[in-house]
């Protein structure tokens, strides 16, 4: 999903609290310089691969801080690309979406694309609300009954508590 553009917001160092202060690096993309959290050349992990890459492997966040602090993105170039060429596929495999949620059913003309980030297979159309949602519960079947159990007052509070 692409992110909206925000403004190139100027670092201004001197206006930062000093509770706010973290250490940075200047990282030069083009003509755009950005200031990036942490220290040049220090090492992160990929959240898709769980692979130990150095920061040049991650693209700079679209979103700056109030001090025009950027983090980088938490998966790699590598996962990221492999991602936009799954959902590129997965477009032009299943054609247009409907004009509906496949699982609400609410109309809308902007569905997201639902994919298993296991197996990579489509699963159908969704709004962004429901995509969400589903995504929150991590896509999980057990957890999706738990809330339905929870909804339909199944779960008490009381049993809860004893369980833990």
């Amino acid at each position: 999903m692409p992110r909206p553009f925000v403004a190139n917001v100027p670092f201004h160092a001197d206006k930062i609290p000093e509770k706010d202060v973290k250490q940075i690096f200047k990282r030069t993309v083009g003509e755009r310089v950005y200031i990036i959290f942490g220290v040049e050349n220090m090492f992160q992990f990929c959240r898709n691969c769980n692979e130990l890459k150095n920061e040049k492997d991650f693209h700079v966040s679209h979103t700056p801080d109030q001090y025009g602090r950027r983090k980088l993105e938490n998966t790699c170039r590598t996962c990221m690309n492999q991602k936009n060429l799954d959902i590129y596929y997965l477009k032009k495999e299943n054609g247009p979406p409907p004009s509906h949620c496949q699982l609400c059913k609410k109309e809308s003309d902007k569905l997201q694309l639902d994919h298993c980030h296991i197996t990579r297979k489509f699963r159908g159309w969704l709004c962004t609300d429901c995509n969400v949602g589903l995504g929150k519960l991590r896509d999980s079947v057990e957890l999706l009954e738990k809330g339905i159990k929870y909804l339909k007052g199944e779960i008490k509070y009381e049993e809860d508590k004893q369980e833990n």
